[in-house]
């Protein structure tokens, strides 16, 4: 019995540990990626996946359930759509990418989105894929696609911020070429 504790204790202390080295910045990056790569990869844009959660008509259709909520809820729509094709390209397991990342910095995301949707500093470049990509090439590190899983690396929470970047990066390649890059971080293997 007390092994049991110990590790639920241990394996508690580290998923809650997780994220508490991060800024306020670097889950704000993480947030407004997810919702730019989101929206461009919506079948609107790119067409990488099947939804227009944050496409002009959505606000009609989600108002009426989610009037103080709508940007949240078309995150966590638009976050499960890529969710999906990402998990097809890179596989589930122990690996990470911008639409899975652990439980506790995904809290941390998404508190964030709420916090911008009072703030409203989306809603113009969320409009138009012109200002979409261009926003995204300010917050991205160069980089050049291919189609499919991109391993970038291990996933480091110090080196977080640049590893989202460099992700971000690979979808402004991506998009800007015509192509499908999914890239990933490799997690911890216990």
């Amino acid at each position: 019995m007390a092994f049991v504790l110990s590790l639920v204790f241990c394996i508690t202390n580290k998923i809650y540990s997780l994220g508490k080295h991060m800024t306020k910045n670097t889950y704000k990056l993480i947030a407004e990626l997810k919702l730019l790569i989101g929206y461009l990869g919506e079948k609107s844009q790119f067409n990488w996946w099947d939804s227009n959660f944050l496409g002009a008509s959505s606000n009609a259709f989600l108002a009426p359930t989610f009037p103080r909520t709508i940007l949240l809820a078309q995150y966590h729509g638009v976050s499960e759509a890529a969710l999906i094709s990402h998990d097809e390209s890179v596989g589930i397991g122990h690996n990470y990418h911008l639409f899975r990342l652990p439980v506790s910095i995904e809290r941390y995301v998404a508190s964030t989105v709420q916090e911008m949707s009072s703030a409203n500093t989306l809603g113009q470049v969320l409009g138009s894929k012109e200002q979409a990509l261009s926003r995204l090439a300010e917050l991205s590190n160069k980089a050049i696609a291919e189609d499919g899983p991109i391993n970038i690396g291990a996933f480091d929470e110090s080196e977080f911020e640049q590893l989202v970047k460099i992700s971000a990066g690979y979808y402004l390649s991506a998009f800007e070429q015509g192509k499908r890059s999914f890239p990933f971080m490799r997690g911890e293997h216990d």
